[in-house]
């Protein structure tokens, strides 16, 4: 008995959180998925940079921490508990938000967690969440490549997308 009840309080203790796959709702039209985001651009991938989460803290701090975050409002570019992609673009064409030369934003390594994987060097239509300082982009939205007419870019050259 007490045999099994340890059994079961390792298997609890060393369960990872958040190991669920990637759930999301279809994406809407080009107006409704502009109207969602905080920003919408065409750009060039020029960078892609993978990154860890320091867990070198221990696993309760960790967690502590993965709570205190769950319930924030904006999680800054790199506050992730898994590993992710940070992505640099240089913005061609802004359709919502302020116009910039350069962007950052983080999104998954499409290992379950909705990243989108993007490849240096190729233009995407990016429909992008958070505060500048907190974007990010994954599958469940338009955001894809340029020449993909699913990524709505005729429709917000067109001014549709408004």
């Amino acid at each position: 008995m007490k045999r099994r009840l340890a059994m079961i309080l390792l298997g609890v203790c060393f369960t990872p959180l958040g190991a669920a796959a990637c759930s999301c709702i279809p994406p809407g039209t080009v107006p409704q998925e502009k109207a969602r985001s905080t920003r919408v651009f065409l750009g060039r991938v020029t960078a892609i940079e993978e990154r860890t989460p320091q867990m070198d803290r221990g696993w309760l701090a960790v967690t502590i921490d993965w709570v205190k975050r769950q319930f924030a409002a904006e999680r800054p570019l790199g506050d992730r508990d898994h590993p992710y992609n940070r992505v640099s673009f240089s913005v061609t064409q802004t359709f919502k938000g302020a116009p910039v030369q350069q962007l950052q934003l983080a999104t998954g390594t499409g290992r379950g967690d909705c990243g989108y994987l993007f490849q240096t060097g190729r233009h995407y239509v990016v429909y992008a969440h958070g505060a500048d300082s907190a974007l990010s982009a994954g599958i469940c939205s338009l955001t894809g490549p340029a020449a993909d007419p699913r990524s709505g870019l005729a429709i917000l050259r067109a001014g549709a997308g408004r």
